[in-house]
Order: C-alpha cells, then structure tokens, then sequence
C-alpha cells in the first residue's frame, strides 16, 4: 500500500466522545470543509469526523494512490478501534467510503453515498452506458495532456463545464478557478484511476448495512446512471432523488440533503436499538 497522510479537517479528533461517530469523505477538488453544515446539523447527537483526503487540503500524498490504498489509509488511521461508524461519502469519497464497507464490514453502521465516482462500471453496461464511458474517457484524455501541456486552467474547465453544464467555469470566481487549477493534477489522476478499474457491480453484494443512495436530478447523466447502477448492486439500498439539484447538491441544497442524511442516521440506530438480534449480541 501507498504511503498515505489523512487530516481530519474537524477541530475535534477525540474518538472516544460519547456521541455516535459519523466519518464523512469529500469529493473530488474539494476538503473535509464541505461538510461542516452536516456537522453543525448532526451536533448533539452525533459527532462528524471529516477528514482531508490524500492530496487534498493539508493532507499530503506520497507515491500512486487507488481507492482501495485509501480506504485502507482511512481504515488505520481512523475507523479501526473506533467501533461502526456511519459513513457518509460524496463522489469521490462515496467511492472510498464503498470501498471501506467492502473491506470491513464490521466497522461500518451504516452508508450514504452521495452519486458515487465509481465510473468503470459504465465499461460493462449498455450500449448508452458505453457511450457515456467512452465521454468520460475523452475528458480524461483531456485532462491529462493539460498537464503535459502544463495548461491546468484547459483541464479544470473542461471538467467543471462537463459536470456543471457549458459555462459553468466561467461563472465561478476567479479566486475559486484558481484553487480548482491547483487541485488540476490530484482531480486528473483520481479521475483515470476510478475509470481504469474493473471490479464487477456484484463486488458490492458485499455490503452488509443499510444503505442509502442519494442522486441529483440536474446532475449530469453519468452520475444519475451510476448512482442507479450502485443502488441496484448493493443489497436493500433505497435510493433517493433531490430534484433541482445538482452534482454538489450538499452545498447547493443543504435544507434537502442534510436532513435526508440525517434521517437515514438516525433511522439505521433506531432499528439497531429495537432489533432483536441487535440485543442478543450485546
């Protein structure tokens, strides 16, 4: 495994706090930050433990990185001795946070994914879902020669156009365009890395908690089709759609997914509490 450096972006990094634990995993170009209006929602009954993800915010990568290097990376420096956490996870970190539940199942109390980075899937699906694999590919592409070009600002606006719609570049600051252009070199390889994979969909039948999978209804159609084929993977997930709401729908429209997340949280621990066997094993 990769050697990985993971920061908790939350101020309180104490595990052993009395509160139910919550791990909540970012996305692509984005930091730990973008869960705090989660955090400040759960407060009182939960405690959310956001953490940078390698390369992200403070945390440093060091070597190749894969999802299943960091969720490993996650797993020992986080999760384990921790007890089952909630896990939450948009993106990129829903494709971690996935990972994690397959590799320890024990650890993990429930999952929410919020439109999965998990594109390889598309590589085995219908004909429109090659297709959509084959535009993924195109990007990446892209991508990468911007940085052989030494042209990030070229790869940033075509990924931010492809998923916000033509123009959405263009209309974020200039402050922001230039913190999404210093993320350019992180985004591209995480990006090749998800569509370069080739684990099955049945891989995820190893999802033993309650699921929940949440969808955009204004976002681009490859993450509505993967949150689709997620959901049907994984056994018992519900899946939810937010309508007028796009791919960073947790910051756009937090009054609808937060508690949404908060909901399902809470939901998964009154059945653990009420369940029969969930008594007997304590």
């Amino acid at each position: 495994m990769s050697a990985l450096r993971i920061d908790l972006a939350d101020k309180d990094t104490d595990l052993a706090e009395a509160r139910l634990p919550v791990l909540a995993l970012h996305g692509t170009a984005s930091s730990g930050c973008q869960w705090q209006g989660l955090s400040d929602h759960l407060r009182g009954s939960y405690r959310v433990f956001a953490p940078n993800l390698p390369g992200y915010g403070n945390a440093r990568l060091y070597g190749t990185r894969d999802i299943r290097d960091t969720a490993e990376g996650v797993i020992s420096t986080i999760v384990a001795g921790s007890g089952p956490m909630h896990l939450v996870g948009h993106s990129h970190g829903a494709a971690v946070a996935l990972e994690i539940a397959i590799q320890r199942p024990d650890l993990v109390r429930s999952l929410t994914l919020i439109e999965p980075a998990i594109y390889h899937l598309l590589q085995s699906g219908s004909a429109s879902d090659l297709a959509l694999a084959s535009n993924l590919s195109s990007l990446s592409d892209w991508m990468a020669a911007s940085i052989a070009a030494d042209l990030p600002a070229a790869g940033m606006r075509a990924y931010v156009d492809f998923w916000y719609g033509a123009g959405a570049w263009d209309r974020t600051s200039s402050a922001l365009r230039q913190n999404l252009m210093r993320d350019t070199e992180r985004v591209t390889s995480d990006f090749a890395e998800s569509l370069a994979k080739s684990w099955p969909a049945s891989r995820f039948g190893r999802v033993k908690c309650q699921t929940l999978v949440m969808m955009a209804l204004e976002s681009n159609v490859v993450g509505l089709r993967i949150s689709e084929m997620v959901a049907e993977a994984i056994p018992g997930a519900r899946l939810v759609m937010v309508p007028e709401a796009g791919h960073m729908a947790q910051l756009t429209d937090p009054r609808v997914t937060t508690p949404l997340i908060a909901a399902h949280l809470r939901f998964v621990d009154r059945f653990r509490s009420t369940s029969p066997s969930h008594r007997r094993a304590h």
